[in-house]
């Protein structure tokens, strides 16, 4: 959002350098109109390139796990546990005439004192089409799905150094729940819940 330039929440997505005002100025003169819509299940390709992209601008892309049946599986099945958002604008050059150029994953879940709430997993717009303000058009987008799905709150993290993200968030109302209340995200993998649950 920069503001998108800024915005990526997922743990492994970096804050690139704001742009000028003159360089944002000439994208946006450039700048083609982009459509948010929910994701299809014709989009899980693009869906899946994108978080490899989104990986691979950090050096991670050897962490993702995450195949194309699982995508399917997890989001198209007859009880989908993530919703994704795609951001498109028209491509002359594609079969379909489109171009996916961002994604946004969320999910809800429920917290014990709060009640549901929409848990932004990531998001992410492809380096050309950043500064452009489109991840502010996600943000509000997925505000409105949480105020219409009677979410509580939101929820996402972003990667400790990404001080520009947390800056940005935070002016525009978020509150660090890691400074404020001290809490730690830990997970346990595969093979640590495999032991677990052959325990006695």
């Amino acid at each position: 959002m920069a503001q998108e330039n800024m915005s990526q929440p997922g743990p492994s997505q970096p804050g690139p350098s704001q742009p000028s005002p003159r360089q944002s100025r000439k994208k946006q003169s450039n700048m083609k109109p982009f459509h948010i819509r929910p994701a299809e299940v014709e989009d899980c390709p693009e869906i899946l390139r994108l978080i490899k992209e989104l990986a691979a601008s950090v050096n991670m892309l050897d962490a993702v796990k995450l195949t194309l049946p699982a995508l399917l599986r997890d989001g198209f099945g007859d009880n989908p546990i993530y919703y994704c958002l795609i951001v498109e604008v028209h491509n002359e050059e594609t079969p379909s005439g489109k171009m996916t150029i961002g994604f946004a994953m969320y999910y809800f879940t429920y917290e014990l004192w709060v009640g549901k709430l929409l848990y932004l997993e990531d998001f992410y717009v492809i380096p050309a089409y950043q500064g452009l303000g489109i991840g502010t058009k996600i943000l509000k987008k997925l505000s409105q799905i949480a105020i219409r799905s009677q979410c509580n709150c939101m929820h996402f993290l972003v990667v400790i150094w990404n001080k520009v993200s947390v800056d940005y968030y935070i002016r525009r109302g978020a509150v660090d729940l890691s400074s404020k209340k001290g809490w730690h995200l830990l997970t346990f993998d595969r093979e640590k819940l495999m032991h677990m649950a052959r325990e006695d």
